[in-house]
């Protein structure tokens, strides 16, 4: 229970049970050099309902944890064995805007250990479905696609909820949704002051983005509008009409003059609109095929992974939570070696530069929040996920539910707490 990053990958490791508390925002998931993205509007929440309440959230006693956590979370969250869960008083009680809290003994040293498992989420397992599929379309025998390393995920807004609303939900009346000035202020907050999103995704530089659900494309092709270079989606566009035809945007020219772009991809959400998605899931694995036989999504026979898009990455190394399995493929996108975390100090800062200089490009065309914002309310059983509830710490984590995001629909709206860095 040191205040340290575990020794080895996977989201499951020694835990301590700390109660409520306020949840931390999400950071991209999975490898930040991971070819192929998909974003989605906000983390979810599935202890929201009554069948996920015994879900755990992590809380981390330092940013080596974090860190680590998100780097390997892949298909799965975390959760309380359901036998524990009501051996520790766990059940009908226990709702979102509750006070209730486990009763989890505590050992020799004080400390409240929960034991955890994985909680498979069927949106990460149809992203594997796809990885698979275009490994078997490609004949790429032996490869090790996966989850957290080839497809990575993240969202427009790091913090979670039950759902993104601003409207009373007529199958759900005890989800409370955000008022329009909750939601502006939120995305103000996170997407263009903390730019959370964009970072991440002109770090990453993706060859493919995955964009899940009508609201999320709403909102990206809001954002996003002057990056698309062919295609030109329409916010409001029916997903329909954006999955028939070939979408790009482009991040922008690297140094060396070289143009960097990425194929979006639209598709309904496949756990919440599973009937629609089930029908286009062909017409997704297609279009990610095309790339693949264009090599601009190429396995490398050498790790059974596809190879990463330009630009450098010192994330794991850095923050020492493992090595990094694709050195020796990385492209700085400033003119110079290969960069690792032994490099000097402002050959790091030029290749940061670089790609901060895009996000900066990107947000200077932004329309005003209500604009790019005002269509994103989620329909009904556009997500299956939850709220808050469970807690737990450990090495790296602790976990639960959260009471403020208990009686809101989203965590950083006018509690007055804001999110944390």
């Amino acid at each position: 229970m040191e205040d340290r990053p575990p020794p080895e990958p996977g989201i499951v490791h020694p835990a301590k049970y700390v109660g409520r508390a306020p949840l931390v925002p999400e950071a991209l998931s999975g490898c930040r050099k991971a070819p192929i993205m998909a974003v989605g509007i906000n983390p979810n929440l599935p202890a929201w309902w009554s069948a996920k309440r015994q879900s755990l959230y992590p809380l981390f006693d330092d940013y080596q944890q974090y860190a680590h956590y998100f780097r390997y979370r892949a298909v799965d969250k975390l959760e309380v064995p359901r036998a524990d869960y009501e051996r520790f008083g766990g059940g009908e009680q226990d709702t979102p805007d509750s006070d209730f809290e486990l009763q989890v003994p505590a050992d020799e040293t004080g400390a409240r250990r929960v034991p955890l498992k994985l909680q498979p989420q069927k949106m990460y397992e149809t992203y594997q479905g796809l990885l698979d599929a275009v490994a078997e379309g490609m004949g790429w025998s032996g490869h090790k696609l996966r989850v957290g390393e080839d497809l990575s995920y993240g969202n427009m807004v790091a913090c979670p909820s039950a759902k993104w609303t601003t409207r009373a939900s007529p199958e759900d009346p005890k989800l409370p949704p955000m008022t329009v000035a909750q939601r502006d202020g939120i995305v103000g907050e996170c997407f263009r002051e903390r730019r959370y999103f964009l970072r991440q995704l002109f770090q990453s530089l993706p060859s493919v983005l995955l964009c899940f659900s009508q609201s999320t494309a709403n909102a990206l092709i809001s954002e996003l509008k002057p990056l698309f270079v062919k295609g030109a989606p329409q916010p409001g566009e029916p997903l329909e009409s954006l999955m028939s035809r070939e979408i790009r945007l482009r991040f922008g020219a690297a140094p060396d003059g070289s143009e960097l772009g990425a194929r979006v991809i639209f598709a309904p959400h496949s756990t919440g609109d599973s009937a629609d998605f089930e029908k286009s899931r062909a017409r997704v694995i297609e279009q990610l095929l095309e790339e693949a036989r264009a090599g601009r999504l190429a396995m490398n026979p050498r790790t059974g992974h596809l190879r990463r898009p330009r630009g450098a990455c010192v994330l794991c190394t850095m923050m020492r939570i493992g090595p990094c399995d694709y050195e020796r493929e990385l492209q700085p996108l400033s003119q110079q070696p290969a960069l690792t975390a032994a490099s000097p100090g402002p050959l790091l800062a030029r290749e940061k530069s670089a790609q901060l200089a895009w996000v900066r490009e990107t947000l200077a065309d932004s329309p005003p929040v209500p604009v790019a914002w005002g269509d994103t309310d989620e329909e009904a059983g556009e997500r299956q996920a939850p709220h808050a509830k469970a807690a737990l710490r450990r090495t790296i984590t602790s976990a639960k539910s959260w009471r403020c995001g208990a009686r809101h629909s989203a965590p950083c709206d006018t509690c007055s707490r804001k999110c944390s860095p």
